[in-house]
C-alpha cells in the first residue's frame, strides 16, 4: 500500500514511517519537496543501519497525496486546514487519517476543541463528505515510536463511520509491530480519543517518567 505522510518531516511521522515502511511504500510529504526528501534519506539511513527495508521517498505534499492511497496527516493542529486546502483536489478516493490533537501547553497541556467538537470532525467540515476519515494514533509517543528499538506493546484506538476504512486503518496499527488496534466507534468519539494525548503527556511530566503510552488489560 502507498501511504503518504503529509508533515512526515518531524514529530510523530518520522516513527511512523520508519515501522511502516517494513511492510509499505512510504512517501514522507512537506511544503518544499527538498525538506521532504532530506527527511526520507535520513529515514532510510536509519533504517540501513538496522539492516531494513530503506525504499522511502520524499515529495511535497501535494505529490506525496497523488501518490498514495492512504494520506496521514502528522501535522499540528494549527496547519490541519491548510495542509488539507492544499491538496484536496487530489484527495478523491483516499482513505485520510487524523492523528492530530487540539492542545495548548503551559505548564500543563490542556485539550482545546473547536466548536465542531473535535480535530476530525474540523478536518471533516472542510473536506467532500465522500472522503473516509479515520481517527488514531493520538495516544502513540513520538520519541518512542521512532526509537526502533524500544518494543512498543501499547493499543491504539481508530475511529471511523466508514467501517472499512477503520479496518484498513486498524492493519496499519497491526504493522507498526507489537501494536494493537482497538475500535473506539465513529468519528463522534474522536473527541475522547484526542483527549488521551494530553492527559498522557501530563501524567509524564508530574510523575517524571518517559513518555506514556496506554495498554487496555
Amino acid at each position: 500500500m502507498k501511504i503518504a505522510i503529509l508533515g512526515g518531516t518531524g514529530d510523530i511521522g518520522e516513527g511512523l514511517a520508519l515501522r511502516l515502511a517494513q511492510k509499505h511504500q512510504i512517501i514522507v510529504g512537506s511544503r518544499e519537496a527538498e525538506k521532504a526528501q532530506d527527511a526520507a534519506n535520513n529515514y532510510n539511513r536509519l533504517l540501513k543501519e538496522k539492516g531494513l527495508k530503506d525504499d522511502i521517498r520524499g515529495m511535497t505534499n501535494l505529490d506525496a497525496t497523488k501518490n498514495s492511497d492512504v494520506v496521514i496527516l502528522a501535522v499540528k493542529y494549527q496547519f490541519a486546514i491548510q495542509t488539507i486546502q492544499s491538496v484536496e483536489g487530489v484527495l478523491d478516493g483516499k482513505v485520510v487519517v487524523t492523528p492530530i490533537v487540539p492542545m495548548s501547553k503551559q505548564k500543563l497541556c490542556s485539550y482545546t476543541p473547536p466548536e465542531q467538537g473535535s480535530a476530525a470532525k474540523h478536518i471533516c467540515s472542510v473536506m467532500p463528505p465522500e472522503i473516509r476519515t479515520v481517527v488514531a494514533f493520538q495516544t502513540l509517543p513520538a520519541p518512542r515510536l521512532a526509537d526502533l528499538n524500544d518494543p512498543l506493546g501499547f493499543d491504539v484506538i481508530v475511529c471511523a463511520d466508514d467501517e472499512e476504512a477503520k479496518k484498513l486503518v486498524m492493519g496499519l496499527v497491526s504493522d507498526l509491530g507489537n501494536v494493537r488496534p482497538l475500535d473506539g466507534g465513529g468519528l463522534e468519539e474522536a473527541k475522547l480519543v484526542e483527549s488521551l494525548t494530553p492527559l498522557l503527556i501530563n501524567l509524564a511530566i508530574k510523575n517524571k517518567m518517559k513518555p506514556l503510552s496506554i495498554k487496555f488489560v
